[in-house]
């Protein structure tokens, strides 16, 4: 099959320009692309995907025999809402919510020598909220009495040339460097050590101390890098075990332009500066994919993703000036699961499941207003029709439940008779095409 180039450019030219992902496993999507989101986000053993190949572990790129091509998007709309409890006074408040775009683009070759080259642009993360200011809702009153507005917006896009080969018969090893992009806009930005005034009293130290953090809602872009690394074992002409390792992806900081933001202060409208370092952790992987027959494939994947060790994450609450220190995140496990079943000639039913641990601890719910990462239970499922010789159009869609995490507020220590709730739950619809060899 010739290399279908003008479909590369356009997939190149899509994925230059990422979409806003919301967090599924933590902030990282579950899976990328229409089949390897259906099937739940499997990849470490299995090979149904190009993409899932790219995303999971590049070892399974050289069980691709000669030219590949997969590209798609994803339309995921997510919803979020905030509630609040301060004494006798409490609401809820529901985030403006949209489809985010996201894309997905892959390519593989096999080389003369058996060696197996590849390069993808995958948006593989984010989140974001936009909680209106809300006078019924205690967290949400306007400034200083709460955060008022809340924004957020972050995005995370991936590339990785990709290299990988068949050691022998039964052995397959894979490496990618990973080139990784992000974008973060917050308002109010809680990283920045607020600007604090005494109050009526004028007194510091008092209750009516009022507290004014900037915003950062106009968003900083910065890159990072990272490595994937993996191998994939055929014990049997029916079972595959895979390993896969995922670096930490170490970024530069954030450097966010800003003011100060308090008006009863002579600094008000000055100019500040606010530096945050936000990696993506490291994830440690293993598979197993089983093929009873040559219409039915399945797989499972267990994944460990150490929120608890990586920058921006692992830290919490505040710190001496008013600032927070981070997400306060935890490292959490995921589990995934699919299957596939080739129906007729053309047609390909898909189906999975995928779980992931909560990394954010109840008590950190009031730091997470603008990322509430905590769905758990993802329902998945697609099909593929082929269109023509080696061309297939794939659709899936997936949900994930509802899920809620509950804590005080804290003012800086946590306060008695108050709490804050974060719900969110997901819906996605993606579409995309294969291409592969004429056999």
């Amino acid at each position: 099959m010739r290399t279908p180039w003008p479909v590369a450019l356009a997939a190149f030219t899509l994925v230059s320009v990422p979409g806003t992902a919301h967090a599924t496993d933590g902030h990282l999507l579950h899976g990328v692309g229409a089949v390897n989101s259906a099937l739940g986000g499997i990849g470490i053993a299995s090979n149904a995907s190009l993409l899932g190949s790219f995303y999971t572990n590049p070892a399974g790129l050289a069980s691709f025999e000669g030219t590949n091509l997969e590209m798609g998007f994803e339309l995921l709309k997510p919803e979020r809402s905030v509630s609040s409890t301060f004494g006798t006074m409490s609401g809820s408040t529901t985030s403006d919510s949209d489809f985010s775009p996201i894309p997905a683009f892959g390519f593989s070759t096999r080389l003369a020598n058996g060696l197996v080259i590849g390069l993808s642009g995958l948006g593989i993360g984010g989140f974001g909220v936009n909680y209106a200011a809300d006078a019924s809702n205690p967290i949400l009153m306007p400034r200083p009495n709460g955060f008022g507005q809340v924004y957020s917006n972050f995005q995370l896009l991936k590339i990785s040339p990709a290299l990988a080969w068949n050691a022998n018969d039964k052995l397959r090893v894979g490496i990618a460097a990973n080139v990784n992009w992000q974008s973060l806009a917050v308002d109010p930005m809680p990283i920045a050590a607020p600007d604090f005034d005494p109050g009526v009293d004028n007194r510091p130290g008092t209750m009516d101390d009022r507290a004014f953090y900037p915003s950062a809602a106009a968003a900083d872009a910065v890159f990072g890098v990272g490595f994937q690394a993996g191998l994939q074992y055929v014990l049997s002409p029916t079972m595959t075990v895979g390993l896969a390792y995922t670096s930490p992806q170490v970024f530069s900081d954030f450097e966010f332009q800003m003011t100060h933001a308090n008006p009863n202060l002579p600094n008000f409208g000055q100019a500040r500066t606010v530096t945050f370092r936000m990696d993506v952790p490291a994830i440690y992987g293993v598979g197993l994919a089983l093929a009873p027959s040559d219409r039915l494939q399945m797989g499972l994947d267990a994944k460990y993703v150490t929120y608890g060790s990586a920058e921006g994450f692992k830290d919490k609450g505040y710190a001496a000036d008013g600032s927070v220190q981070g997400f306060g995140w935890e490292n959490i496990a995921v589990i995934a699961a699919g299957v596939q079943y080739r129906a007729g000639e053309r047609l390909t039913l898909r189906g999975g499941y995928n779980f992931s641990g909560n990394p954010i601890p109840d008590d950190q719910s009031m730091f997470n207003i603008p990322a509430p990462a905590v769905v758990q239970h993802h329902i998945t499922g697609g099909i593929g029709f082929g269109i023509a010789s080696g061309v297939e159009l794939n659709v899936a869609a997936y949900h994930a439940l509802e899920n809620s995490i509950e804590g005080p507020m804290y003012r800086p220590m946590a306060i008695p008779g108050t709490s804050v709730r974060n719900t969110l739950s997901l819906t996605s619809m993606l579409v995309g095409f294969t291409f592969r060899p004429v056999k």
